[in-house]
């Protein structure tokens, strides 16, 4: 569509990807430096059982840090979040898969592990967080798909704007056709008229030009009296010839605005040449069991939009149930090779068509009730 800017639809293909892009790489800083804060709070939760022994250092952040991951409703949608705590020393305390089994087999006294847990929490413990959206997650797919359908809906709301200028376009063309056919009979009429009375002041011509012979030959014997009756007649003629000479230059004036017309009647018809073969490519993919006269794909371009939908209607359901489509009558040919069912739609409107024993259906023409004759001639001119 001409109205509709190709960079517009370029840049409603690229936001989506490079705003997602943005987005997760913004949430995942927002969420690192949230979870970080979060672990800080918990991770050391179990201290009275850190201080008292009944559990490592490292169990007690485990259950603490573990704990927290399952409650947190951003992980369960994508979010993956990496925790590490270690000691000052190197020792990973989480995850456990990285811890070493430092245990000899004998149960360690309480004491004993209360003294070295308060050790390695005296000496320090470094903890560190990242959180990573996954790509194929809920809530990294939300996000594209919100990005998606904002400029989807902006792509069709600027395609409904292009389709409605286009359509208005299409309706101020057919107005301007029709002042102009009108203008060109207004025009045509003048020139038969210009005609008549150039035919009339050729006429007259002759008629003085033969009163002006009579009159010299009546002046041979009244010289003196007819010299100034003469000289009004010659001025009279000259008059008129300049008044022809104007009429003259109306007529090649107005045969170029005919010739003008022509050239805008042509551009028209090949307008509807194109739009024609638009809705033969159209029809021909929508509708399998349907096979469309060139005929009838001239008639539907010429219809009005709310015609040609109800143009269309009539083939859709020709296509999917001819049966349920009512026939008003049926055509027959004068030589009785197939017989045509005429159809009424939008009171005025007239399709024809006819099928073959496999109930294949060919639309041979579309039209309404002011193109009936020639389209009842075009279906004689068919079966001869």
């Amino acid at each position: 569509m001409k109205h509709l800017s190709f960079k517009i639809i370029i840049i409603c293909i690229l936001m989506p990807p490079v705003l997602y892009t943005a987005t997760v790489s913004g949430l995942e800083k927002y969420f690192t430096s949230r979870y970080d804060r979060a672990v800080q709070n918990v991770y050391l939760s179990e201290m009275n059982a850190i201080l008292n022994g009944t559990e490592t250092l490292s169990d007690a952040i485990n259950e603490s840090i573990s704990r927290y991951i399952q409650n947190n409703q951003f992980i369960s949608l994508g979010v993956k979040l990496d925790v590490t705590v270690a000691t000052s020393k190197g020792n990973i305390l989480y995850p456990p898969v990285f811890q070493r089994d430092q245990e000899t087999g004998l149960r360690q006294d309480q004491m004993e592990i209360a003294q070295k847990n308060f050790q390695m929490i005296e000496n320090g413990l470094t903890l560190e967080t990242e959180a990573v959206i996954e790509p194929f997650s809920l809530l990294s797919g939300g996000i594209l798909l919100f990005y998606i359908l904002i400029f989807g809906s902006a792509l069709y709301g600027r395609y409904r704007m292009a389709l409605g200028k286009t359509r208005r376009e299409d309706q101020e063309k057919a107005e301007e056709l029709e002042r102009l056919h009108a203008l060109e009979l207004e025009y045509a009429s003048r020139v038969n008229k210009l005609d008549s009375e150039r035919q009339n002041l050729l006429d007259e011509y002759t008629r003085l030009q033969q009163s002006l012979d009579a009159q010299k030959r009546e002046a041979e014997r009244n010289e003196e009296d007819m010299f100034d009756e003469i000289e009004q007649l010659e001025h009279r003629l000259s008059e008129n010839l300049s008044q022809q000479e104007q009429q003259q230059e109306e007529i090649s004036r107005l045969k170029e605005q005919l010739a003008e017309l022509e050239k805008i009647r042509h551009n028209m018809d090949r307008q509807r040449d194109k739009e024609a073969e638009r809705l033969g490519k159209r029809f021909k993919t929508l509708y399998k069991q349907v096979e469309m006269n060139d005929r009838a794909l001239r008639g539907i371009a010429e219809l009005t939009e709310e015609m040609a939908l109800k143009a269309e209607e009539i083939i859709h359901q020709l296509n999917n149930d001819p049966s349920a489509v009512p026939i008003k009558r049926k055509v027959f040919h004068k030589k009785g090779k197939n017989t045509v069912f005429e159809v009424v739609f939008s009171y005025n409107g007239r399709l024809y068509y006819s099928k073959n024993s496999a109930n294949y259906i060919n639309v041979l023409a579309v039209g309404t009730k002011n193109t009936q004759n020639r389209d009842l001639s075009f279906l004689d001119r068919l079966a001869s």
